[in-house]
């Protein structure tokens, strides 16, 4: 199968530039040049491809197992950057502490005091956290720099996602190695 996508390729021969080649060198070694399907090629107007797919990334995308990976790795730092900073949110407005850790009775009559206490029990209802939250401007900045940072990270990923795809491209299209 490996013969017969070689066979597809189309191979011309590189014309003898006279300030490439050193004087003297007879016209027996002529390279061959790989050409790909035509100007429909997001890179066939790159005269440097080595500039244009800096090496970097292209080392990332194959250490980091393709398109895919990339994708979903990325979608996930994403929601785990959300999850952290609502949870965090959540337990630092939601949560009455002194009725947590048995500093102060619930007002449930019909709970005996030396009952256990649990996390339920302990969350504040919604208006109180909005409250708590509406109350805190500290915590009201940080939200907004949180979310700030968040929409650089997808800005980022983004435009990473954008090279990985012309990498993506480039492997499947010129290299012909499949995803």
């Amino acid at each position: 199968m490996a013969e017969q996508g070689e066979d597809d390729r189309e191979y011309r021969r590189l014309e003898d530039c006279e300030e490439d080649s050193p004087a003297g060198e007879e016209e027996e070694e002529q390279l061959l040049l790989h050409v790909t399907e035509g100007p429909t090629d997001s890179w066939h107007h790159i005269k440097d491809l080595d500039i244009s797919l800096t090496p970097p990334h292209i080392y990332q995308f194959h250490q980091r197992n393709g398109f895919a990976c990339v994708l979903l790795s990325d979608v996930l730092e994403l929601v785990q950057f959300l999850f952290v900073v609502t949870f965090s949110t959540f337990l630092l407005c939601c949560v009455d502490y002194d009725v947590l850790f048995a500093t102060r009775p619930l007002n449930h009559s019909h709970v005996p005091e030396r009952a256990k206490v649990t996390l339920p029990d302990a969350v504040l209802p919604a208006p109180q956290c909005a409250r708590r939250l509406r109350g805190s401007g500290w915590l009201l900045f940080l939200l907004v720099l949180a979310g700030a940072v968040w929409l650089c990270r997808l800005v980022t990923a983004l435009r990473r996602l954008v090279g990985y795809w012309e990498i993506r491209s480039f492997y499947i299209r010129a290299l012909g190695i499949p995803a």
